[in-house]
């Protein structure tokens, strides 16, 4: 039994050197191990020997990333992937980017799709008669200005819910 290693660092042969878990030191032993891995009829051959996928592992650890990434599909790089490792190290806007508004805001509650904005925000680009949509008559007349308000008939605001009379007393400083 021959320890590989050892024996490539006293006979100074890359080749053996490689085969024995090192690194391949030169451009020819790179290149031969190149030629081998990529030979069709030997490809079998060559995975089948004991370590093989160790000195491959080792050979591309060794390799700069500009020369790995033409030969790997991107596409199929991340579908080889879980989608937490895919997502990891991405900001939120980048996690985001491409997808449609309406995807991202599907399945939210819209107490959380509105949370953090302001009432002008939430009311913004809808016409009047919707942002007064689902409101009592008594709650539409608080959508009022004072001034306007302060116009009214008594008799008008006394025919409104105590709720909404307590409001206007308290803005137009009038005693219904």
């Amino acid at each position: 039994m021959v320890e590989l290693a050892t024996v490539a660092e006293a006979e100074g042969d890359d080749l053996l050197h490689l085969l024995g878990h090192g690194t391949a030191r030169t451009v020819e032993a790179r290149r031969w191990l190149a030629e081998q891995v990529g030979a069709e009829e030997i490809a079998m051959a060559m995975r089948e020997l004991e370590g093989f996928d160790e000195v491959l592992r080792t050979l591309l650890k060794k390799l700069p990333i500009e020369t790995l990434l033409p030969a790997l599909p991107v596409d199929e790089l991340l579908a080889a992937l879980p989608p937490e490792q895919r997502a990891a190290g991405l900001t939120p806007e980048q996690r985001l980017a491409g997808v449609p508004p309406e995807q991202r805001l599907a399945g939210m509650p819209p107490e959380q799709r509105a949370a953090g904005l302001t009432p002008e925000q939430r009311l913004a680009g809808m016409p009047p008669e919707q942002r007064a949509a689902g409101l009592t008559p008594g709650q539409r007349l608080l959508l009022m200005p004072d001034e306007a308000l302060r116009l009214l008939p008594d008799d008008y605001l006394r025919s409104l819910p105590e709720d909404v009379r307590a409001q206007l007393r308290a803005r137009i400083g009038r005693p219904l």
